[in-house]
């Protein structure tokens, strides 16, 4: 029991720090001043390998819970791709495994989820993780100023970035902290929330100056119309809000600037937004953006080419240790990933390893419906909630994955499968609730049932602070 309490401690610490830190914490490792190390999220994955024989009990359970039959095959052919990459290319087919490797956060998860008080301790460090995360947002537009005096950390790309102000996900945390503050009608310095939501979400679309932001908040608003569509007119009334806020200060004389350095205007927005499907504005930057989508499209069509070579290549993938694109960024670092974690999937691992990591997420939402409509008809509302915000982050990643390799980026890849994990804890106990009390209306019991309790005709009672 100690030992479980410190691990789900060490836990929140690392993956609190992805969050917040992003490539800076991601870049840290053991030891730091070799080209390649140990990084947090790793070592965290070797505590639960050295420690397994103490979480054994777990295992039938989650077997029972987890589309197991495509995460062994997703895990199977991407191992033995993983074993051969290792021995053709060295540790660069390790850094190209790292989705592979953090997606034992499933496994972490569901672990961490079963000690005791975590689910009362998860609700508190989920909200407070995303109001530091909009605090340490609005250091955004200083960031190059403040990058100056952060200390540096030497990738094995062959570049250094800063530690501190890095801001990769800044925005998806952003948007699910305000989603947060919407579901549960919290406020920050008795500010209304609709007044507070339409602002962080407007300065996120401002200053981030990110295309995948606006379709971030597009998907949001129309998730949330099917989900909970009392939220949806919320949030479409609070962005009016904040976009009406915005002009009148745009009007007073103020010059915003956000992360493409071009002063935030409507027509900015207008021709930054249709850059999604290659449009050339008359903004520079814009036409720049604009031509990545066809510089992106060549890295897709030339890996497909590459993939379809022979049946080999076309079932099992192309393997890790060698980059998917020859693209050279500023610095001077290769750029590996074709910006779409898809697109890395399939190439990495082929027809059947893109078929089963898609089935693997298809279940995994459908196992996210069943908990969050069992938690609407238990009146749970603070875990009805809970799934709300950690669906809405998981909506964000799967969105960046269009256009980024956010699945391959341990920062965003980690939390996601820890939240899965925590989900796919939460349909076992309630699983065992109803298992125990046959008949009645149950509620969530989070670490009151263990493994034994179906068999043991345990009774179900909920944890302080969880209904």
């Amino acid at each position: 029991m100690v030992l479980a309490k410190i691990r789900s401690q060490i836990i929140f610490l690392v993956v609190g720090a992805y969050l917040i830190l992003n490539q800076g914490f991601m870049l840290l490792r053991v030891p730091p001043g070799g080209s390649f190390g140990v990084p947090f999220g790793e070592m965290l994955v070797i505590l639960f390998v050295l420690t397994f024989v103490f979480d054994l009990k777990r295992l039938p359970s989650f077997a029972n819970i987890v589309p197991l039959v495509p995460l062994i095959l997703w895990w199977a052919v991407s191992y033995v791709n993983l074993v051969i990459g290792v021995e053709k290319h060295g540790a660069w087919a390790l850094r190209d495994a790292t989705h592979i490797i953090d997606s034992s956060f499933l496994w972490i998860g569901y672990v961490a989820a079963a000690s005791p008080g975590f689910f009362e301790r998860f609700s508190n460090w989920l909200r407070f993780i995303l109001n530091l995360g909009v605090f340490y947002s609005l250091l955004f537009p200083f960031r190059e100023t403040l990058q100056a005096y952060s200390p540096k950390i030497w990738a094995p790309g062959g570049y250094s970035t800063p530690v501190f102000f890095d801001f990769q996900i800044g925005g998806i945390v952003t948007l699910t902290a305000a989603m947060r503050w919407l579901v549960d009608r919290a406020s920050l310095f008795r500010i209304p929330v609709i007044v507070l939501v339409g602002a962080v979400v407007v300065y996120t679309a401002a200053v981030f100056q990110a295309r995948t932001v606006y379709l971030q908040i597009l998907t949001l608003f129309l998730i949330m119309m099917v989900v909970q569509p009392r939220s949806a007119i919320q949030l479409s009334f609070s962005m009016l809000l904040g976009l009406a806020g915005l002009v009148l200060l745009l009007m007073s004389g103020v010059e915003i600037t956000g992360r493409l350095q071009e002063k935030v205007s409507l027509e900015f927005f207008t021709q930054h937004f249709s850059a999604i499907w290659g449009a050339e504005g008359e903004i520079a930057t814009v036409r720049g953006a604009a031509g990545g989508i066809g510089q992106r499209l060549e890295w897709w069509l030339k890996i497909w080419n590459d993939v379809t070579e022979n049946l080999s290549t076309l079932f099992f993938g192309l393997g890790y240790g060698m980059p998917l694109t020859d693209f050279i960024f500023t610095n001077g670092a290769i750029v590996r990933e074709p910006h779409n974690s898809v697109v890395s999937i399939f190439a990495r691992t082929g027809f059947i390893g893109l078929l089963t990591f898609l089935s693997l997420h298809f279940f995994l939402l459908q196992i996210w419906l069943r908990v969050f409509r069992q938690c609407q008809s238990l009146g749970n509302t603070i875990w009805r909630n809970n799934l709300l915000i950690m669906g809405v982050f998981m909506l964000m990643v799967w969105v960046s994955s269009i256009g980024e390799d956010a699945f391959e980026k341990p920062y965003a890849c980690i939390p996601v499968y820890f939240f899965w994990g925590i989900i796919i804890r939460m349909e076992y106990e309630l699983r065992v609730a109803k298992s125990v009390q046959p008949g009645r209306q149950t509620t969530l019991s989070p670490n009151e049932l263990d493994e034994g309790d179906i068999s043991r005709g345990g009774a179900a009672t909920a944890p302080q602070g969880a209904a």
